[in-house]
């Protein structure tokens, strides 16, 4: 389901994130945000009340901002304005299922939130351009703040706490996928590969003159070495398949230790090996927060899926062409 991330956002921090929905007749519901008379343009009723094209633009504007943050982005906009929609129904359809079941959150609750906006770095001056950029009165966002709430309040009832992963099934998934939960094997060189031919005595000779200022240096440092030219210094992790000589001479090392000279692909190398670490098997208690947290993140979508099957049930929805 498209719109998980926004279920995500309602159980930890809602507030502020989805757009208000137009009532049909004056009421408790908070006004839309304008946008060119598009707040008077009705595109869905649900069970009476109104979804505006403002709205609907406002959560367009939200899906396409968050799923620019590494999601690929729908095929076209009319596939966004689909989904904005039925968010905006779902959410609704959420909020009047708080209100019949006396869930509601009060007014001196959006009060505080809002004083609490006040206090945050910036203050009154902040929160002024706050209302004037988003084009709405103080009354406008306290209503928002209510209904974000209201919305946060009735998703943990009927999704979060609906929710819950055993750890057996934790454990079966570990044993399922238990190579993935592993750490691989690394090792990571100083390499000092000189510019000389390998076959040449007088190559192997030089290389083994600098290899002695190496050695002959307190820290054994291949980067304290004055390059005269003849040869470069690097930093690599090496990659077992993709360097197969090097892994070999690093394996012989002990942390710190240098190699001797020897040859790779016609090229000179000294080596001093920095660091090391064995492949790691992690155990089930090492990686059981992370596969639970995985594992809820499957069961909260699916629950999600399910309370929305079963608000849409018996509820009126009309979309307008």
């Amino acid at each position: 389901m498209k719109y998980f991330f926004v279920v995500v956002a309602a159980l930890g921090s809602l507030v502020f994130c989805s757009p208000g929905v137009a009532p049909a007749d004056e009421g408790s519901s908070p006004p839309t945000v304008s946008g060119g008379g598009k707040e008077k343009i009705v595109v869905a009723r649900v069970n009476g009340i109104e979804i505006t094209m403002a709205t609907v633009a406002t959560m367009m504007n939200t899906l396409v901002t968050k799923q620019g943050h590494g999601t690929a982005l729908p095929e076209s906009m009319e596939e966004i304005r689909k989904d904005a929609l039925n968010q905006l129904i779902f959410q609704e359809l959420a909020y009047q299922k708080a209100k019949s079941d006396g869930m509601a959150v009060g007014r001196k609750e959006s009060v505080d939130a809002l004083v609490g906006m006040r206090q945050k770095p910036g203050g009154e001056e902040k929160f002024r351009e706050f209302l004037e950029k988003g084009q709405i009165t103080e009354e406008d966002l306290r209503n928002r703040i209510e209904r974000s709430l209201t919305l946060k309040r009735v998703f943990t009832r009927e999704v979060s706490n609906k929710v819950s992963v055993s750890e057996e099934e934790i454990r079966e998934e570990y044993e399922k996928e238990k190579e993935r939960y592993v750490r691989p094997e690394k090792i990571a060189v100083t390499d000092v590969v000189f510019f000389l031919e390998a076959g040449e005595t007088d190559s192997r000779k030089k290389a083994e003159e600098i290899m002695k200022r190496m050695h002959d240096d307190k820290e054994k440092n291949p980067w304290n070495l004055v390059s005269d030219g003849s040869f470069v210094v690097r930093d690599i992790e090496v990659n077992r398949s993709q360097e197969k000589e090097l892994y070999e001479e690093a394996k012989k090392l002990k942390v710190g230790e240098l190699s001797g000279v020897f040859a790779v692909a016609g090229n000179l190398h000294v080596i001093r090996l920095k660091e090391y670490s064995p492949h790691q098997q992690f155990t089930f208690e090492e990686v059981k927060s992370r596969i639970e947290r995985k594992m809820r993140v499957g069961a909260l979508k699916k629950r999600l899926a399910e309370w929305e099957a079963e608000l849409k049930k018996d509820a009126k929805i009309e979309i307008m062409e």
